[in-house]
């Protein structure tokens, strides 16, 4: 596999995952993750870029680059309206096995369900 097409792969992926997670599509992003572990595994195995391709290739990273931030912006929206959800509800954004855990007094949680 060439380094250009890995790195494709790479940014399809992240693409992918920045769309399961506006869905919210929790299947959809676990799918998504598992194919880019195995993309991000592909372009471990690169060995170099052909000079052929070094324009194209400075491109797909800008690319792939964008698509990683609007994974994180998009994430962090996602972790922003789990934890307001959650304090709404009296539990605290940490959570187990056994489900969220009742929030504790002076965190962050608190004070957004002091101000609704």
């Amino acid at each position: 596999m060439s380094a250009l097409s890995a790195t494709a792969r790479v940014r399809a992926s992240l693409e992918a995952i920045a769309g399961a997670l506006l869905s919210p599509d929790l299947d959809h992003l676990l799918a998504e993750e598992q194919e880019l572990g195995a993309a991000l595994h592909a372009l471990g195995r690169v060995r170099g870029v052909d000079a052929g391709e070094r324009a194209a290739m400075r491109e797909e990273l800008r690319r792939t680059g964008a698509a990683l931030v609007r994974c994180r912006a998009f994430g962090s929206v996602l972790d922003d309206a789990t934890r307001a959800t959650l304090a709404s509800q009296g539990r605290g954004a940490e959570y187990d096995r056994a489900g969220a855990q009742p929030i504790r007094t002076g965190t962050y949680e608190a004070q957004v369900k002091a101000r609704m």
